[in-house]
């Protein structure tokens, strides 16, 4: 196989050339976007780097192609032929007398053999070949091999096998899933199918949910429950999952509160929740300090919060500004620090963080997530601002939405304790302290009939 290397602007550039140098039965093995150039790493231009290659019986036959072909010579030419190949021995002799040309027998050769022998013609050449080491194949042109591809063709061959590979483990888990599922299915009592249904249009993982159905149906297969019972069985394992994953809010002993989150899940209306909560049911002195200075009148809209409530509020941009904001505060039994929301998919952004999220003693950290997002998003963000360091979290928006199967996902999937959740925007009036019961017929909705 004849493989050449591209660098290039364009596909339609590639193309041309790749036709041009190795026919149009050539083959593209890899595309990737590359770098080059620029001074100090800056200025780099994209470019579109293309491996291409030709399979080997189309390089012999150009190769047959290019050897000279020997015409066939007129039967007319042979017998002088003959003849003037024997002048020429006659005459290099040393010998005083030359022999004779026994010209009938060169014409009798010559009429046997009316053109000259191909074999002798082909052994001629393949050993001038040989002599030449003409079967000697050229490295491709801008490319290094050291055998029959490349390092980057075989890295890339490697990556293949490996994602596939991964690929047929996750298929062959998902059929064996599949299978458990067609077969627990033929033994699944009416009321724990419609049940299961529920779920899985909750959004629930089906690891979440059959880790629950299992226990309820090993209990019916037992004949420890009655098929009756299903409904309250399954509301009661739900609720004992709850229980494990539900924490007080804010512990008494706790000083600095520190709030994070992505962008458009309502930190800081949360916060100011938070905060009436304490002040008038704990009559804790609270105080207020901010670092979102990113968004467009964030840091007015907290002011508002901190002057109806009466309570003090700091603006800080940088590690040190916090450490004086708390020094300020000081006299404050809990202090709020509500944060600039990020882009989670921005690991430099999240990273910023971590300089004024840096736990003290007695400081809790608390993330508040979105019920309108997806369960895959929850998973993403948690992940990201795992790294800094998290203690509880906080699920708003739950009157936004008739699906709440991804909360459940997210406390199944991290060792976070749910704190609290809100549902709508009064403040304090929608702040709930959660109810592992309330959750769960939240969840299976209305008993069937």
């Amino acid at each position: 196989m004849r493989v050449k290397q591209y660098v290039v602007e364009t596909m339609p550039e590639a193309m041309l050339q790749i036709r041009k140098d190795l026919g149009s039965d050539a083959v593209i093995l890899s595309t990737k976007e590359i770098k080059v150039g620029g001074v100090l790493g800056m200025f780099r231009k994209k470019r579109i780097e293309v491996v291409a290659a030709v399979d080997k019986e189309e390089k012999k036959e150009a190769k047959k192609q290019a050897q000279p072909q020997f015409a066939p010579v007129p039967r007319a030419f042979v017998p002088e032929a003959y003849r003037q190949t024997a002048r020429t021995f006659d005459k290099a002799s040393d010998a005083p007398a030359s022999k004779p040309t026994d010209h009938s027998l060169t014409e009798e050769r010559a009429d046997a053999n009316p053109v000259f022998e191909t074999s002798q013609l082909d052994s001629n050449t393949d050993k001038s070949k040989s002599d030449l080491n003409l079967d000697y194949k050229p490295r491709p042109e801008g490319a290094d091999f050291s055998g029959s591809s490349s390092p980057s063709i075989q890295q890339g061959n490697n990556l293949d096998q490996q994602q596939l590979m991964s690929e047929l483990q996750d298929l062959k888990q998902m059929m064996s899933k599949i299978s458990k599922l067609g077969v627990a299915e033929d033994n699944l009592p009416e009321q724990l199918r419609l049940v299961r249904d529920r779920l899985n249009a909750q959004e629930v993982w089906a690891d979440v949910s059959e880790s629950w159905i299992e226990v309820v149906q090993r209990q019916i297969n037992e004949n420890e429950l009655n098929e009756d019972n299903i409904h309250d069985a399954l509301e009661q394992e739900i609720t004992h999952f709850l229980k494990d994953r539900i924490a007080e809010g804010i512990l008494p002993t706790t000083r600095i509160v520190y709030v994070a989150g992505p962008t458009g899940v309502g930190k800081t209306t949360t916060i100011a929740k938070l905060a009436a909560e304490q002040m008038f049911k704990n009559h804790r002195k609270v105080g207020f300090i901010t670092s979102d200075t990113y968004r467009i009148s964030a840091v007015e809209q907290l002011r508002t919060y901190a002057s109806i409530l009466n309570v003090p509020l700091e603006v800080v941009q940088s590690p040190g500004d916090t450490q004086r904001a708390i020094s300020r505060l000081q006299e404050c039994d809990l202090i709020f620090m509500d944060t600039a929301g990020r882009n989670y998919r921005n690991e430099l952004l999240v990273s910023e963080l971590q300089s004024l999220l840096a736990p003290v003693e007695n400081s809790e950290t608390f993330l508040v997530m979105s019920m309108t997002s997806k369960s895959t998003d929850m998973v993403q963000i948690t992940e990201h601002f795992s790294k800094y360091g998290l203690d509880k979290v906080i699920f708003t928006k739950m009157d936004e939405t008739g699906s709440c199967g991804s909360m459940f996902n997210l406390l199944y999937q991290f060792p976070l304790k749910l704190a609290y959740v809100t549902n709508g925007q009064n403040v304090p009036d929608d702040l709930l302290k959660p109810e592992a019961s309330t959750l769960t017929k939240q969840l299976l909705g209305e008993r069937a009939q």
